[in-house]
């Protein structure tokens, strides 16, 4: 479709998404016209209207019927008035998945990351790597790091996150796969975890015939599956791997440094800047793909050495009455006792106050025994009420999480409908030496503006 002469003028609906924004202002870049709609006004709207195209909260069927492709969000339901505008007047649509896979394929080279945690860090990571090292390469990066969600130096890697919801990472068909973990995450895309397990059986059947697939070798998907496919290769740092992270140990606020052994290669050193254990993994991933990739080790060394993580990912907020204020996108079991055991690390003099979002009410049933013990660690619980983002109802929302983890834990676990007033407990509560960390992938981080604002 985009090869075609005729398509130059590019319609998305729900261009304010992250990923959606990133394949707009790459478009923009390669000189078509853009436009695009969202139900809600988000900040990457306004970066797109900067960029040159023209983006609105609702819905014009006069926008539409002037494109030449528009391309849908897979949360789109087909009531959209947009999408329907679209297929009234004969203009082709495409989904997002589909339209990802069309613009990788104009490069020489691509690289998908995908798993259940740490896919932006990751991806974010590659791009600094080869940034640094010159090379000719896009990043399409569902997050924020320092260069934004899209980074265009050239047309011969394509970088990209391969996300499991809705099955949309087998539309890609990379030449580097990447797999950091598989847990079961997206309830209302599979059933059991052997339905994703087998999802993430059919993206390594996508890997093109020359490719490489490089995987987390002490994660549970391996285990049962590493008989399978020979063109592999595996990082760890518990199971034996083709590479390795050694001698690791905390240097100060919870960033690490360990040594990376690869058969065939120098050991190398490595400084992280990041907070966070699970960082050591994501950097082992991003090191060994870059070096699969042709990137000498020492440049590879120099880019996690100077990286400053992904917005929303542990970000330091400021200070509130002498304590610590963190956001973090988790919004998994596993990613939240990650951040809390990062936030123990930080060593906090006073106590550690975590507010957390649920996002999706079929994630929160799904999990919800392992959402219950994740706190356990925290000095004080706050629930917000859930985000509830695509879903219509069903499942369990954030007050039956807060009754079941005060059940536990009765003094210290509180409840809260709005942003505001949960902001302004917390401004009350928090003294010299705590450290408050907010979890959630929906709009929880408003409440760290909030506090922000109170300074």
């Amino acid at each position: 479709m985009l090869s075609g002469s005729t398509t130059n003028r590019i319609h998305f609906i729900g261009i304010g998404g992250v990923s959606m924004s990133a394949l707009a202002k790459l478009l923009l870049l390669k000189g078509y016209k853009v436009s695009g709609s969202d139900k809600v006004y988000r900040r990457e709207m306004e970066e797109l209207a900067e960029w040159g195209a023209k983006v609105y909260v609702g819905a014009s069927e006069n926008v539409v019927k002037n494109s030449h492709l528009v391309v849908y969000n897979q949360a789109i339901g087909r009531d959209d008035e947009e999408f329907n505008t679209a297929l009234k007047h004969s203009i082709p649509v495409i989904r997002r998945d589909l339209f990802l896979k069309e613009v990788s394929s104009s490069y020489d080279k691509v690289i998908a990351v995908s798993g259940t945690h740490g896919k932006t860090t990751v991806t974010a990571m590659l791009s600094a790597i080869f940034e640094r090292s010159n090379s000719l390469f896009t990043a399409h990066i569902g997050g924020h790091g320092e260069k934004g969600n899209l980074v265009y130096k050239g047309d011969e890697f394509f970088i990209t996150e391969a996300c499991e919801y809705k099955r949309s990472f087998l539309a890609l068909n990379p030449d580097t796969a990447l797999i950091l973990n598989v847990e079961s995450d997206h309830p209302d895309t599979y059933k059991d975890y052997l339905e994703l397990e087998h999802a993430f059986i059919s993206f390594i059947g996508g890997v093109k015939q020359n490719g490489m697939v490089i995987i987390n070798a002490d994660d549970e998907f391996y285990k049962r599956n590493k008989n399978h496919y020979k063109r592999m290769l595996t990082y760890a740092i518990d199971n034996t791997a083709d590479c390795k992270a050694i001698n690791i140990i905390n240097l100060n606020n919870g960033c690490y440094g360990f040594r990376i052994r690869v058969k065939g290669y120098p050991d190398s050193d490595i400084m992280l800047s990041v907070p966070g254990y699970h960082n050591v993994y994501n950097a082992m991933a991003a090191y060994l793909t870059a070096l699969t990739n042709g990137i000498a080790p020492k440049v590879i060394c120099e880019a996690l050495n100077s990286f400053s993580g992904v917005k929303g990912r542990f970000e330091y907020k400021g200070m509130i009455n002498g304590g610590r204020v963190y956001v973090d996108y988790a919004h998994h079991p596993t990613e939240i006792r990650s951040a809390i055991f990062t936030a123990l690390n930080l060593k906090p003099k006073g106590k550690l106050k975590v507010v957390f979002q649920p996002h999706t009410l079929s994630r929160t049933e799904a999990l919800f025994s392992d959402f219950i013990y994740s706190f356990c660690d925290a000095d004080e619980v706050y629930l917000l009420k859930e985000y509830v983002a695509r879903e219509a109802g069903g499942g369990k929302t954030a007050y039956d999480l807060y009754c079941a983890v005060k059940e536990r834990n009765p003094k210290n676990t509180y409840y809260f409908k709005n942003q505001l007033e949960l902001c302004n407990v917390l401004c009350r509560r928090i003294e010299d030496g705590d450290v408050v960390l907010i979890l959630g992938a929906g709009d929880v981080s408003l409440v760290a503006e909030l506090m922000m604002g109170k300074r």
